[in-house]
């Protein structure tokens, strides 16, 4: 079979099936918790010798190797981006899984003593240090630190980390099996991720849910000389299930974070552990809790990224940025909102389309959208839609900047000049294009509107139509704007009236002016 490596989540794999599902809703095969995943997105299949991937209507699209797709073959090594995951499909078989992990349940009484352990301090400077075992002790944490640091490294996967920590603890400490688990960040539950035996083994790890709770809960490291014995842990049957002679189990926490915790114990030493170890675990605890933190950074930097990327194919810089950091939330619904809007639309297209091939078509369209687009970006505009040769701009949704309509005529006149110089290169093909603007202002209501399994950002509402209406009567090279559009300017345009036009849905003709070019005061 064949799998996935969801490498925006520490290195998962996923094994795949004959249908496989992925999405946000429960009952997915894959599910991955994400705004940007629709409930439904996205389906891998294996049929006649071939794996297949196909988008299923999804929102905000599925890409392979950066590329948006529909349906596709898979290969191996292809990236496939999901909202802001990146998967990888491999033929390889799914990594060998380490020794199961079972946290017990124990019927103990609530412990009522706890062991407490001092937080580590901070590093004093040498003339304020005058006792000798705590320069010893000051000097032991920096030696495990450098150690640790030489050994992991800047090591961004996760699994890998955890397994390095464990075979570095284990040079450190005498310790028969390990484990470390992490805080799962959606059910606040510690989760098994890294194990490890002095001696080769299968056999499955019972954990004392009443040591690991100890810990979990008050922040504070136990040691045990004899677990089975100890009077906190009495009539703990998860304990004795697991035959634990000696315990040593800490927290992982950095900058007050709670990352999970470090286990080590020993099946047949009764007191092989000291409190010079618990310190050395401490250490190890400390180092692998800030490893972990640059870790999941480095993934976060990389799942901004991702969303950034494709973001900044609908919405200018300003407005990228507030959705990765979380200031602006992208959910279904509108708002009524007062908004500039363009349209606008290459004339005698259809004639030109009808002259050359499908490739041909799509080469120059992306020329000519990819200066329209910038032009909209660098005024402040939201793309909302391609509708074939034309475009739909929003300038004041979701975001106003409170001169919507200034940015939007300033925006058509720059699409005017970007479009001369589209002609200028493609002079020697014969592609020359002439385009119509028609710019409307008033209320409208925006916002993520469509299925559960399909949204765009858009608005609807008259002033909506009029500013199409608008665009499919300017003649080529004409930008016509309303008459609240006008008085929104503040005369930074020059404009020509020009005769009222009778468009669809209005009784009365509308008034129109021609925006000539800025103002000679501006």
């Amino acid at each position: 079979m064949a799998i996935l490596v969801h490498t925006t989540a520490d290195g998962a794999e996923y094994e795949l099936g004959e249908r496989t599902i992925i999405g946000r809703m429960d009952g997915c095969d894959l599910r991955i918790l994400d705004a940007l995943i629709s409930k439904q997105h996205a389906e891998i299949s294996f049929a006649h010798g071939r794996w297949s991937l196909r988008d299923l209507g999804s929102s905000n699209g599925t890409l392979v190797n950066g590329r948006r797709i529909h349906a596709v073959d898979l290969s191996e090594g292809d990236q496939i981006t999901v909202g802001a995951a990146l998967l990888v499909f491999s033929h390889a078989a799914p990594r060998a899984r380490g020794p199961q992990v079972e946290i017990i349940e124990s019927s103990a009484p609530q412990v009522q003593a706890r062991l407490e352990r001092t937080p580590s301090e901070t590093f004093r400077p040498a003339d304020q240090i005058g006792d000798l075992a705590q320069l010893k002790r000051d000097y032991e944490k920096l030696r495990i630190a450098n150690e640790l640091n030489r050994a992991i490294g800047l090591e961004p996967d996760v699994d890998k980390l955890l397994a390095r920590l464990l075979d570095e603890t284990f040079k450190l400490l005498p310790a028969d099996r390990g484990v470390i688990l992490l805080m799962d960040p959606q059910t606040r539950q510690l989760v098994p991720r890294a194990v490890k035996h002095a001696r080769t083994s299968h056999e499955a790890i019972n954990l004392s849910s009443t040591i690991i709770n100890q810990v979990f809960q008050t922040g504070s490291s136990v040691l045990t000389m004899d677990a089975m014995m100890d009077s906190r842990f009495a009539g703990a049957k998860s304990v004795i299930a697991g035959g634990i002679r000696s315990t040593m189990c800490v927290p992982m926490i950095h900058q007050s974070q709670l990352f999970g915790v470090v286990h080590l114990d020993s099946l047949v030493a009764t007191g092989a552990f000291s409190e010079k170890d618990l310190q050395i675990l401490d250490g190890v605890a400390a180092q692998a809790a800030q490893a972990l933190d640059n870790a999941f950074k480095a993934k976060q930097l990389e799942r901004n990224a991702l969303a950034r990327r494709d973001f900044e194919r609908l919405l200018p810089p300003e407005v990228v940025e507030q959705v990765v950091n979380g200031g602006f939330r992208l959910e279904r619904g509108g708002e009524l909102r007062q908004t500039t809007v363009m349209f606008t639309d290459v004339r005698g297209f259809t004639a030109w389309s009808e002259r050359h091939p499908p490739a041909h078509i799509v080469a120059v369209l992306n020329d000519y959208f990819e200066l329209m687009v910038d032009a909209i970006h660098r005024h402040k505009g939201t793309l909302d839609k391609f509708m074939g040769d034309g475009i739909l701009a929003l300038f004041g949704a979701p975001i106003s900047y409170g001169q919507d309509a200034v940015n939007a005529v300033a925006c058509a006149l720059e699409m005017m000049r970007f479009v001369d110089q589209f002609n200028r290169e493609h002079e020697g093909t014969g592609d020359q294009f002439s385009i119509g603007i028609g710019v409307n202002t008033g209320p409208v209501v925006a916002g993520y509107m469509g299925s559960s399994r399909s949204m765009e950002y858009t608005a609807i509402g008259d002033h909506v139509n009029l500013a199409s209406r608008l665009c499919g009567a300017a003649p080529p090279g004409h930008i016509l704007v309303s008459a609240d559009t006008l008085a929104a300017l503040g005369g930074h345009f020059a404009a020509a009236p020009l005769p009222p036009i009778q468009v669809k849905g209005k009784q009365q003709p509308v008034t129109v002016y021609q925006i000539t070019g800025y103002a000679q005061a501006y």
